[in-house]
């Protein structure tokens, strides 16, 4: 194959990934507000069953684009496989990153708050609003439990009681662990590590006294 050939192969073939991943989106669009899986109310997980939806059908598409003359002459049907897959895995990483942060993010909260206010806010009136809406209007906090009951990582021990499950725990350990690898904040996963105590209180708790020797 000329060098002529290859750089038209390769032309073709970023051509092809990206009009996946925009057919993709544009598909993800098109499903997400006209509500396909409405019912499921969890944002992520519907997010998920869209894209699941739609890959055979970007895949089917992407087989008749093929059809094309000067499309078979240098792509096949494994090239449309491999388009779908970067094109549904992108779409899923934007959706993370942005829909899925911006319905869940403590951050997005507060600024909607400063957004929203008519003067500057302090950091006790940001606090307060948060408490009183986020978490008393708002019950996020019941909101969350219901969520990761339905992911089967907490279960109902009682009234108003509530545990992990195995796979919860498992869930944890696994988030522990990538905190630790990344570097995140410990205290969100369970790993805070205990105030140190001064020299003379970590002897005394562990029962080493100082002796006095006397002089001669």
């Amino acid at each position: 194959m000329s060098y002529a050939a290859q750089i038209r192969m390769l032309a073709s073939m970023v051509a092809f990934h990206a009009g996946a991943v925009v057919l993709c989106l544009t598909l993800f669009l098109l499903v997400s507000a006209a509500g396909l899986f409405g019912g499921v109310s969890i944002l992520f997980y519907r997010g998920i069953a869209d894209l699941v939806a739609l890959a055979p059908v970007i895949f089917v598409v992407l087989l008749l684009v093929l059809r094309l003359p000067w499309v078979a002459q240098f792509l096949t049907a494994r090239d449309a496989a491999a388009a779908t897959l970067v094109a549904v895995s992108l779409n899923l990483t934007f959706f993370v990153v942005g829909p899925v942060t911006v319905d869940r993010s403590v951050s997005v909260f507060m600024l909607s708050r400063l957004a929203d206010a008519q003067s500057p806010q302090t950091a006790e009136e940001l606090r307060q609003a948060f408490a009183e809406r986020y978490l008393g209007e708002w019950d996020q906090v019941g909101r969350r439990i219901q969520e990761q009951i339905a992911s089967g990582n907490v279960e109902q021990a009682s009234e108003d009681h509530y545990r992990l499950t195995a796979q919860g725990t498992s869930f944890m350990r696994t988030a522990q662990l990538i905190s630790r690898v990344f570097g995140g904040d410990p205290r969100f996963v369970g790993l805070e590590q205990p105030k140190q105590q001064d020299t003379a209180e970590a002897r005394n708790a562990l029962g080493v006294r100082e002796r006095i020797m006397p002089h001669e």
